[in-house]
């Protein structure tokens, strides 16, 4: 007698019947009618965008003064800082990590040399870890999570390298990419804090610019620049105090020339005269200090660096590699979307 196979359900429910859709649509209000009239930029690779015009002025806030920036031609020397870092490797007990830091300098508004630091390798386990002085909780995370140990090794690495310049350089201005805020990463000894402390007692700028900001109310309050013709700034102290804790220096919204875009800048020293004293030394192209985006390039591994960090491992340290696999390729297959 011949078998027939039933399936346990009926094979012609749909979604309607489950209510998925409905559920979906219920899980957070949609309130697309908002939507309707808005002025709008659509995302690219979850890339951070903005609008080259701004988003325009907001009537909840408070008027902003716009303070125009003047280059001050008073030779200082520019030291630029930024870094990177990767997983190389990982073993049963931590993983293999790589971070290079590139230093760039001008002077009197021309660029003067640069340093290569690295690659420098570290091998991150529970034994360095404990050694690092990290709250127990973020060590554990650190750990078992690769994004957090790359920022481990970043945040020491800069940390370091500002704190050697702050302390051997005088009166010259130090430019960090990023904000200056306060790390749950940083060494006591090398903390931000501390780094600003030693910019003051040897009469040194330093000046963190950050590309972009996840604070919308600092891009509305920054509109005004827009309409500017040249370089100029606006105080957003009482904006950042009261969305961040642990930042150090005055903060700004700046815009370092003509029809370029806005950056959100902490500045330890005076403001006016920090920024006169950048543009007066430090090459800007396209709204952004050349030293910087030198720094940055000198900081990015390259693809021959990973292959040679790779062969030094093998060759160096006693190792065996073991035959490995992407497992998201081959459970959802190479097809690229």
């Amino acid at each position: 007698m011949a078998t027939q196979l039933n399936p346990p359900f009926d094979a012609s429910i749909s979604l309607g019947d489950l209510g998925i859709a409905e559920s979906l649509s219920k899980c957070i209000e949609p309130k697309l009618e908002e939507l309707k009239g808005k002025r709008i930029v659509f995302s690219r690779d979850d890339k951070k965008m903005i609008p080259i015009d701004g988003w325009g002025v907001r009537s909840d806030l408070n008027p902003t003064t716009v303070t125009t920036i003047r280059p001050i031609k008073e030779n200082a020397l520019v030291a630029a800082i930024d870094s990177s870092s990767v997983k190389l490797a990982e073993t049963e007990e931590g993983g293999l990590y790589g971070t290079k830091c590139g230093i760039a300098t001008a002077y009197a508004g021309r660029a003067l040399m640069h340093f290569k630091i690295g690659p420098v390798l570290f091998y991150l386990s529970e034994s360095s870890i404990q050694d690092s002085e990290l709250e127990e909780r973020l060590a554990r995370l650190t750990l078992l999570d690769d994004d957090f140990a790359k920022r481990l090794i970043r945040v020491r690495a800069e940390r370091a390298v500002q704190k050697e310049l702050a302390s051997h350089l005088t009166n010259s201005i130090i430019i960090v990419d990023g904000s200056l805020k306060a790390s749950a990463f940083e060494d006591r000894e090398r903390s931000i804090g501390k780094i600003a402390e030693s910019c003051v007692l040897r009469k040194n700028t330093m000046i963190g610019i950050s590309k972009g900001t996840k604070f919308k109310v600092l891009e509305r309050a920054a509109y005004p620049l827009t309409k500017v013709p040249g370089p100029a700034y606006i105080e957003v102290d009482m904006i950042i105090k009261s969305l961040i804790r642990n930042t150090v220096g005055s903060n700004s919204m700046i815009k370092l020339e003509k029809n370029s875009p806005v950056l959100r800048s902490d500045i330890v020293g005076d403001r006016s005269e920090s920024l006169g004293m950048l543009l007066g030394n430090d090459p800007v192209a396209g709204g952004y200090p050349e030293t910087l985006r030198l720094a940055h390039y000198i900081s990015i591994f390259t693809s021959t660096e990973m292959t040679c960090l790779r062969s030094h491992v093998l060759n160096s340290y006693d190792v065996t590699e073991l035959a490995a696999d992407d497992i998201r390729r081959t459970l959802l297959g190479s097809i690229s979307i």
